[in-house]
C-alpha cells in the first residue's frame, strides 16, 4: 500500500513522549520519540545503521540515544558521535535518519515526507482540545486492526452513526436526513442538519432533556487523516449558538496496511467545570470507540483481507458521497505524490 508522505501524522499525545526512549510505527516505518533534556521532541528512525537494532531498547544518556546492540551513539540529528570499538573512527554513512516535529494542540506531529516540504501551517486546526477559555476537552488513544482507510471511510460516513451507535449516539431516524458534501480550499465537509429530530442518546443521558430537537452533525476532513467531528444539538427553532455544541476530534495515523493509530478527542462548549459531566463523555467516548466502532472495522478488514475495498466495487448509497470524495481526494493526492523525485533520505548501512 502507498501512503501519502509529505504530510503530518499524529504520533502521539503529549503526555505518551517523555524521557524514556519510545517507539510507534507509521507508515510502516518504526520511528523512536524521546524528549531532550529541554523538552523538545525529536523523532528518528528506530534502527541502528550497524546491523538494525531497535534503538528504543537502548539507552538515553543526555539527549544520546545508545544502541543496545555494540553501543553506537547518536545525538539528535542522528548522527553518529560516539564509536566505542577499536580506534574510536566513525564511520561516514553511521547517520540515522531524523523527521521534523512540530508540537501543537498536545499532539505530537511528524513530517513523513521530504524535510525540505515539512510546512507547519498544514497541520490541521485541533485547537478545541487545548482551548480552555472555551471548551473542556479529554482525550483518549486505540490502536485498531484495520486498514486506515476503513476508519476514515467510518469516520466520513456520518450515517453509520444511526446503526452502529444507535443506543448511544444517534436515533435511526437521524440517517433519513440529507446529507450535503462540498470541497472547501482543499478540505472536504460533509453536514447534515436535522430539524426536529428524536433527541440523541448521548445528549439525552448528560442533558436529562427529552422530547424532539433540532441536530446538526457535519464532518471535517484535512488530508491525509485528520478529521473532526462537529455534533451538537437546540431546541427547535432555536439558534446553534443556544444550543449544546461538542467538537470532536479524530486524527488517524496508518501504522501498516491492516493497523491503524487512532487518536480521539471530545470537547464541549457548555458546563465546562462540571467535572462529573467531563467523566461521562469520557466515558461515552471511549466505549462508543472500544465496543462499538472496534468490532465493525477489526471484522471488516478480517473479511476483505488485504483487498483494497474499492475493487471490490462496493454497492453505494446516498450517505457515501462523503467517503467516496475523500478517498478520492487521497489517492489523487498520493498518485501525485509518487510522480515526483524522490528525496526522502534512507537509513544507510554503515562502512569502514
Amino acid at each position: 500500500m502507498k501512503f501519502l508522505r509529505n504530510a503530518w501524522y499524529a504520533a502521539g499525545w503529549s503526555e505518551e513522549i517523555g524521557r524514556e526512549l519510545f517507539q510507534r510505527k507509521m507508515l510502516n516505518e518504526a520511528v523512536l520519540l524521546y524528549r531532550t533534556e529541554d523538552g523538545r521532541a525529536i523523532a528518528m528512525s528506530d534502527y541502528c545503521p550497524h546491523r538494525f537494532a531497535p534503538l528504543h531498547l537502548g539507552k538515553l544518556i543526555g539527549d544520546t540515544v545508545e544502541c543496545p546492540y555494540h553501543g553506537l551513539q547518536f545525538d539528535c540529528s542522528g548522527q553518529c558521535v560516539d564509536n566505542p570499538h577499536g580506534d574510536g573512527v566513525i564511520p561516514k554513512a553511521a547517520q540515522v535518519r531524523t523527521y521534523p516535529v512540530e508540537e501543537r494542540y498536545g499532539l505530537v506531529w511528524v513530517w513523513m515526507g521530504d524535510p525540505a516540504n515539512a510546512d507547519a501551517t498544514k497541520i490541521a486546526d485541533y485547537s478545541c482540545l487545548t482551548d480552555t477559555s472555551k471548551f473542556k476537552a479529554v482525550h483518549g488513544y486505540i490502536k485498531l486492526n484495520a486498514n486506515y482507510q476503513l476508519v476514515m471511510d467510518n469516520l466520513t460516513d456520518l450515517s453509520h452513526a444511526s446503526f452502529v451507535h444507535e443506543t448511544t449516539l444517534e436515533p435511526r431516524e437521524t440517517a433519513k436526513h440529507k446529507f450535503h458534501v462540498s470541497e472547501e480550499n482543499g478540505v472536504i465537509f460533509t453536514r447534515q442538519w436535522c430539524a426536529n429530530n428524536p433527541i440523541t442518546p448521548l445528549f439525552k443521558a448528560v442533558l436529562g432533556m427529552d422530547g424532539p430537537v433540532d441536530h446538526w452533525l457535519e464532518m471535517r476532513f484535512v488530508p491525509p487523516a485528520n478529521t473532526m467531528t462537529y455534533y451538537g444539538i437546540t431546541r427547535p427553532g432555536a439558534t446553534r449558538e443556544e444550543g449544546w455544541d461538542t467538537h470532536n476530534p479524530n486524527i488517524i495515523t496508518p501504522e501498516t496496511e491492516t493497523t491503524t493509530h487512532y487518536f480521539w478527542g471530545t470537547a464541549r462548549t457548555f458546563d465546562l467545570e462540571n467535572e462529573q459531566l467531563t467523566e461521562m463523555f469520557r466515558a461515552g467516548a471511549s466505549h462508543a470507540f472500544e465496543n462499538e466502532d472496534r468490532p465493525m472495522l477489526e471484522s471488516q478488514q478480517a473479511l476483505i483481507g488485504s483487498t483494497d475495498l474499492m475493487t471490490l466495487k462496493p454497492v453505494l448509497l446516498v450517505n457515501d458521497a462523503g467517503s467516496v470524495r475523500v478517498r478520492r481526494m487521497l489517492q489523487r493526492m498520493i498518485d501525485e505524490e509518487d510522480t515526483q523525485p524522490k528525496v526522502i533520505p534512507v537509513t544507510p548501512v554503515s562502512a569502514t
